[in-house]
C-alpha cells in the first residue's frame, strides 16, 4: 500500500504489488474506465485468516474476486492500514 499524495495532502491508498524481479507496480482493476474496450485487471484475494476447512469448502478454494477499492478497505477493516 501506499498513499497518493498531491497538493501537500494524501487522497486515498493504492494498492501495489511488489516482484523481485520487475519491482513494484501500482494495481488499478480498470473499474472507472470510460472506453468499455480496455482490459479489466482481475484481482483475487485469498483470506489466510479462516481455516484451511472453510477454504477447502469453499468455491477456488477461498480465493473471492474483489474491486482494488473492496481490497483497499478490507485493509482498513482490518486495521492494516489507517482509513484516509
Amino acid at each position: 500500500m501506499r498513499p497518493v499524495v498531491s497538493d501537500g495532502g494524501t487522497h486515498h491508498w493504492e494498492l501495489v504489488a511488489c516482484d523481485e524481479t520487475i519491482g513494484m507496480f501500482a494495481i488499478d482493476d480498470n473499474e472507472d474506465l470510460a472506453d468499455p474496450a480496455l482490459p479489466r485487471f482481475l484481482l483475487e484475494v485469498k483470506d489466510l485468516s479462516i481455516s484451511t476447512d472453510e477454504h477447502t469448502l469453499s468455491p477456488n478454494d477461498g480465493w473471492q474476486p474483489m474491486t482494488t477499492q473492496e481490497c483497499i478497505a478490507l485493509l482498513e477493516a482490518r486495521g492494516i492500514i489507517e482509513k484516509l
